[in-house]
């Protein structure tokens, strides 16, 4: 079982890895669940990604969320490990589904979540996607609920942005940030965040 504290760490764990990871971050996060939907974003261009996104998450009983500092992260990706992904992020969050709606330029993505880690509960959630051709997307999403007691509320906005080709030595599905003008590798897309400790 999961320690209730653990469950909103647990949620934006996978999250946060999925935007990290995703060939253009956000468009993961859009394309969750390309088998179960019939709406799918079109094909992003692959080579390297620059996201930033800025992201507040608030649980009740502790102290609000005021960190505005942006995350910037890097992704190296391939028609194949964005296929991959996007697998991987199909289950990554046990008891939630996808729900993606739109056309042209402009897309909805729905997320309900059901008794997540076990916990009795729903937390429900609406991104707007806006693309500009396949080198640019632009997201902001917003989600609440209650998970085991705990009401819980999140929102956050990003731009991914494709910016050429991998540096060299970068591999596809390779994700990280830019220190000193080089790559630091933080993870793959292929490998998914540990599971919360168990109670």
């Amino acid at each position: 079982m999961f320690r209730l504290e653990n469950i909103g760490a647990f949620i934006m764990r996978h999250i946060t890895h999925a935007i990290r990871s995703a060939g253009a971050a956000l468009w993961l996060t859009a394309t969750a669940l390309p088998a179960l939907a019939s709406t799918t974003l079109p094909p992003m261009r692959p080579g390297f990604w620059q996201t930033t996104m800025q992201m507040h998450m608030n649980l009740s009983g502790q102290p609000p969320d005021t960190d505005n500092t942006p995350m910037v992260n890097y992704n190296c990706q391939d028609a194949a490990s964005m296929a991959a992904a996007m697998k991987m992020m199909a289950g990554a969050i046990p008891g939630c589904t996808f729900d993606l709606e739109g056309g042209g330029n402009t897309y909805t993505i729905t997320t309900n979540c059901k008794n997540v880690g076990g916990q009795p509960g729903t937390l429900t959630g609406t991104g707007i996607i806006t693309m500009a051709g396949d080198t640019s997307m632009h997201m902001v999403e917003s989600s609440s609920g209650n998970i085991g007691g705990m009401q819980m509320s999140s929102n956050m906005t990003g731009d991914s942005k494709w910016i050429g080709a991998c540096p060299a030595g970068v591999q596809p599905g390779e994700f990280g940030k830019m220190v000193n003008g080089a790559f630091q590798r933080e993870g793959n897309t292929l490998t998914p965040p540990p599971a919360p400790p168990a109670q």
